[in-house]
């Protein structure tokens, strides 16, 4: 049997003890409409002391703080607002202004923190994921306002103010460590080195010091020496600055990655993904398997980096050049473009591209060199430096684009360096033609038909040398392949009529 009494007891106890608590909610509501915000804050936060779980006045608190242009203490409201429970609409808007805040800041890591959290409540919001978009262009190529690895919150001061600092205080580590970081933001990388070996050499314990000089001998390119500073830091980490000790495996795995050691930058790109689970390790690991030819495998870790959300068109166009070396040609042209047309859409001119691009810029490239979309094909070779690997192609189409876009002395000064080339002898041929350089035209014609002797029957019908058609030591030249023959033979037709003859192409 029920005890009715004790149940209208109870249920008039939680009224009396609930009743002021939405009380003060609904206080400072009308406070707040009538922008009495010192009475507003006082009645939030005594809600919010009885209601831990609730989000919606430290909203409310947020708005109120971003009135008084108190933006700090706005976006903190904010976050906490959205860390506990809130209505879809007021998280929405909740989370939108922690994202325009921290984008104007330059926080692109917390962009797109946000922004993944946001576009999972509401996915079809276009101004938050172009947003997003912009934050992880920006933050793939090392714009972050902050070093990514640091742990405290606290605002870097300008580099003019601590360099003042510095003259006043020579000796005064703190300065001397704020300056390395300021310079190292600022890519200003071998004052930010000086600095910093001065500090390891006095504290050599010094985890966070090591760190970041490993870290500017990298962007230096003395990779042998990060990979011996990065040694000797790593078992000196404790497991629970996890975050340090991640920053410090992608660090070593992009010097041993730049030193082209695969199977070590594997191994620490594996290390920092087990350390915390973001999606760098694993785009490493997806160009790794990709320059392994192991297309298949790059597929497979970009397929999963994508689950991140981030860094999307860093990781399609993986997929897409692994695509095309699968011989799936069109897909993977496909893809490429769409990255290649997003990037021009964001930078028509195609400046200061980040480096993570250049690998899928430089394939369209020559793809647009091998379509004869010249003028195109040059914005993009311009827009890229090749690794040493890339080299010899990248000087090969470049110059070929530079012959067909009208300028033959750039074309030759880069055509020379390709040796061993039928192709690049056989455009230099044209470049001397085009320059009224007979001899010199001559001279490289035989070089590619020595080579390949299908050139010296492209050459008999290029238009590049229809002007010396009357001119009989050039025919005579052609007729005896540059006197080497008496009469003349029929030689079959060059497979390309100026180019080397690629599987991707």
């Amino acid at each position: 049997m029920v005890d009715t009494g004790a149940g209208s007891l109870l249920l008039l106890l939680i009224f009396i003890i609930s009743a002021p608590i939405f009380a003060d909610l609904k206080d400072g509501k009308k406070a707040y409409s009538r922008k009495d915000y010192a009475e507003a804050l006082k009645q939030f936060q005594k809600y919010n002391d009885g209601n831990p779980s609730s989000g919606e006045a430290w909203m409310y608190m947020g708005y109120i703080y971003e009135s008084k242009k108190d933006y700090t203490k706005s976006i903190q409201a904010f976050k906490k607002a959205v860390s506990l429970n809130l209505a879809k609409k007021d998280l929405v808007n909740s989370l939108t202004k922690i994202i325009l805040y921290h984008n104007y800041q330059r926080d692109y890591g917390e962009v797109i923190s946000y922004s993944n959290r946001l576009l999972k409540i509401d996915p079809d919001l276009t101004h938050i994921q172009k947003i997003r978009a912009a934050a992880e262009e920006r933050h793939s190529s090392g714009g972050s306002r902050r070093p990514v690895y640091h742990e405290d919150d606290s605002e870097q001061e300008s580099v003019s103010s601590l360099e003042k600092k510095l003259r006043q205080n020579p000796s005064n580590k703190n300065i001397q460590w704020q300056l390395a970081l300021s310079y190292y933001n600022e890519k200003e990388f071998s004052k930010s080195e000086k600095l910093l070996a001065s500090l390891v050499s006095e504290e050599p314990d010094n985890i966070e010091f090591g760190y970041k000089y490993g870290a500017v001998l990298v962007r230096n390119g003395k990779y042998d020496e990060a990979i011996a500073v990065l040694n000797k830091v790593e078992p000196k980490i404790p497991s629970e600055r996890e975050k340090l000790l991640h920053f410090t495996h992608l660090t070593q795995a992009a010097a041993y990655h730049k030193k082209r050691d695969f199977e070590e930058a594997a191994k620490y790109y594996r290390k920092a993904y087990n350390n915390k689970h973001t999606v760098q390790p694993l785009i490493g690991l997806t160009k790794i398997k990709w320059q392994l030819k192991d297309c298949e495998g790059a597929i497979k870790n970009a397929e999963k980096a994508l689950e991140f959300g981030e860094r999307t068109r860093e990781i399609k166009m993986y997929i897409g050049l692994c695509k095309i070396q699968l011989g799936q040609k069109t897909e993977g042209y496909d893809l490429l473009k769409e990255v290649g047309a997003a990037i021009e859409k964001e930078n028509p001119d195609m400046k200061d591209l980040p480096d993570v691009y250049y690998d899928g810029i430089l394939k369209l490239a020559r793809y647009y060199t091998n379509n004869g979309e010249y003028q195109k094909a040059l914005r993009y070779f311009q827009s890229v430096q090749p690794d040493e690997e890339e080299l010899r192609e990248y000087r090969f189409y470049l110059g070929k684009t530079y012959y067909y876009t009208g300028s033959p002395d750039r074309a030759i000064g880069l055509l020379q360096k390709v040796s061993d080339s039928a192709a690049a002898y056989y455009l230099l041929a044209k470049c001397f033609a085009g320059k009224d350089d007979i001899d010199e035209a001559m001279s490289y014609i035989k070089k590619a038909g020595n080579t390949n002797s299908s050139f010296w029957g492209s050459a008999e019908r290029d238009k590049a040398f229809q002007k010396y058609s009357n001119n009989e030591n050039f025919r005579k030249f052609l007729e005896t392949r540059g006197g080497t023959r008496d009469p003349k033979k029929v030689e079959p037709n060059a497979d390309k009529e100026d180019g080397e003859g690629s599987s991707d192409d």
